[in-house]
């Protein structure tokens, strides 16, 4: 079948894009004819990429390729256009003129009304969680198909090396000991408020308080000028946070895209654990590759962070119609606090190797097997 993959381009390490550059050349492998369709990451020129053909978006701003994502299905002669993309940002008109099948993330209850109309003019709707899957199908949307996300365990895996000399390898990438830290890593994108930064800070205030050795590690962009997101160092400061508590990934390299999954995978050996407060999350792909690595976490119990997190659940806090007509969950800022107060208590291998062991699932060797094919295989009898 030819699938032209339409999502960002696998050049961009964001949640898209490493999903694009993850699952592209597994579908090839699989017999597939692949290309690739750049919602964002490739301007103005047609390109190779590991032997895979990839299409740039329009010179239109705002419109993620969906403008001419149908000319390019139409040029290569695909048999179905395949999108890894928020629902909302589809264009109705153009999805009903090809086979369009809709990867689509989803993290409010009930679906957000904006996804359910271009959801329902694709032929195929297709979720990464059994949560996406039951408010999609709720909101209407007939024969909702289930698909996991994964993660490649030659990329992200606990290292059989000492956590001792990883530890001293990352100290010396951020110029700073860890020798005796409680290191918490944050890896989320600081874009708009749904990431929840100010109840990590909040929580954060009242468990380093008591805690002197624990170390704060944001892996994401502090200014909020590069993706509409808020002033992290400001926040901090209104919080009353101090400095010598947290630690932020090198902006330059950062926010110029050259930390690359090794970096990652090393992060996520050396901490102890791995928060996030978000208020809906469509998967959490940072929660599977932190627990890959054997990195514990603390995550919501709601929407995707509920479903693929195995560690500790935040259960207290508030529903509230944070998106047009859904409902997401604000933490409880005390019982995050709580959590890492258990997470300090529980440090040690044993929580880590069940980590790994429940991550097992997302192994993209056994999502390709148990979902993927069955669900290609599917769409492929219904074109004929």
């Amino acid at each position: 079948m030819k699938i032209l993959w339409h999502s960002v381009s696998p050049l961009i390490g964001s949640g898209y894009g490493t999903q694009t550059a993850l699952w592209t050349p597994a579908l090839k492998a699989a017999g597939h004819d692949v290309a690739i369709s750049c919602s964002t990451g490739l301007f103005s020129s047609v390109q190779m990429w590991n032997g895979i053909k990839m299409f740039p978006h329009s010179n239109h701003i705002g419109n993620y390729g969906t403008d001419i994502v149908v000319e390019h299905a139409q040029h290569w002669g695909a048999d179905i256009v395949w999108s890894w993309l928020d629902a909302f940002v589809l264009r109705t008109e153009e999805v009903k003129k090809v086979k369009w099948a809709a990867w689509v993330p989803a993290d409010s209850d009930p679906l957000m009304k904006r996804n359910t109309v271009p959801l329902k003019a694709c032929k195929w709707a297709i979720a990464p969680t059994r949560f996406g899957q039951r408010v999609m199908k709720e909101a209407g949307i007939a024969d909702v198909l289930y698909v996991p996300c994964a993660f490649d365990p030659a990329v992200m895996y606990k290292s059989s090396i000492s956590r001792d000399i990883l530890r001293k390898q990352f100290g010396d990438i951020l110029k700073k000991d860890l020798t005796g830290k409680f290191l918490v890593n944050v890896v989320s994108a600081n874009s708009g408020k749904r990431k929840n930064f100010p109840a990590i800070f909040e929580a954060w205030k009242k468990f380093s308080s008591t805690h002197p050795d624990a170390l704060l590690y944001l892996h994401t962009e502090v200014t909020g000028l590069w993706g509409d997101g808020d002033d992290l160092p400001g926040m901090m400061e209104l919080y009353g946070i101090e400095d010598k508590s947290v630690v932020i990934v090198n902006q330059y390299a950062y926010n110029t895209g050259q930390i690359g999954s090794d970096y990652l995978n090393l992060l996520y050996n050396v901490s102890d654990v791995h928060l996030n407060c978000c208020v809906g999350e469509g998967f959490g792909l940072p929660i599977m590759d932190a627990q890959a690595c054997g990195c514990p976490t603390i995550v919501p119990d709601f929407a995707g962070a509920g479903e693929v997190g195995c560690g500790q659940k935040i259960t207290e806090g508030v529903k509230r119609p944070l998106v047009p007509g859904g409902f997401q969950f604000e933490v409880d800022v005390d019982m995050v606090a709580y959590e890492l107060d258990c997470a300090y208590d529980r440090k040690g291998d044993g929580w880590r190797e069940e980590a790994v062991e429940r991550s097992a699932d997302y192994r993209i060797a056994n999502v390709m097997e148990k979902y993927m094919i069955p669900t290609l295989a599917k769409i492929q009898g219904e074109l004929k």
